[in-house]
């Protein structure tokens, strides 16, 4: 009987002992594999010591086709610099022509636009500015419109006697100053370039001691301009 547990000890024994082999063979191959999959990064000739990395497997990239990338922003179109053609202007937009003026009489000027000089006044015996020009013309001389527009307003003023403002078409403001009472016109009228006003007269008090003229004078802006500086 206890040969017989003997035997059976041993038994056990070696099976145990081949059970650590194994697991020690395992072991070592295991090292092995981990070893052969290591690659040296630097090598240092004073030192027995090496350095290592891991090796990962190289891993496939699968071909992906490229797909355009869709811009949902709607285009939308740039302002363009150039000026614009004709079809871009509104239609039945008013356009003013730029009329050309005649002189009303013929004659001399004796007396010219002061341009904001005070200038002294042979009748009035005082300095101030001359804001038109005086043209020598007989009396009952025909006045005629510098150009094409409306009668604006008639007067019959102390100095200035019997005037005619004339706001034509080209912009300007056109005073006939010194006119006799027989007018040929009257306000709100519509009158053409050249068409007859009326006659000089001697109604121009503030500039009696002077010649016969007409005392003539233009506004632009509402700003007295010279009379010459318009005329054809």
């Amino acid at each position: 009987m206890k040969r017989k547990n003997k035997d059976q000890t041993r038994l056990w024994t070696v099976v145990a002992a081949s059970g650590v082999a194994a697991v020690a063979v395992a072991t070592f191959a295991a090292y092995r594999s981990t070893v052969n999959r290591l690659v040296p990064t630097s090598t240092n000739t004073g030192t027995s010591s090496k350095t290592y990395t891991f090796s990962a497997p190289a891993v496939s990239t699968p071909n992906i086709p490229d797909v355009p990338v869709q811009n949902n922003v709607t285009n939308v179109p740039k302002p363009s610099s150039s000026a614009p053609t004709s079809s871009d202007v509104p239609a039945n937009k008013p356009i003013i022509a730029d009329v050309g003026n005649i002189l009303p009489v013929d004659g001399e000027v004796s007396h010219e636009f002061s341009n904001g000089e005070l200038v002294k006044s042979e009748t009035l015996g005082v300095w101030k500015t001359h804001d038109g020009v005086d043209i020598l013309c007989e009396l009952g001389t025909d006045v005629k419109s510098m150009s094409e527009g409306v009668v604006k307003e008639i007067k019959d003023d102390p100095l200035w006697g019997v005037y005619v403002i004339v706001e034509q078409k080209n912009g300007l403001d056109v005073q006939y100053c010194g006119l006799a009472k027989e007018l040929n016109v009257k306000a709100g009228q519509e009158v053409k370039q050249g068409e007859i006003l009326g006659k000089t007269s001697d109604t121009n008090q503030c500039e009696i001691m002077q010649p016969p003229h007409l005392h003539l004078s233009v506004k632009q802006n509402g700003e007295w301009i010279d009379p010459l500086s318009v005329v054809q």
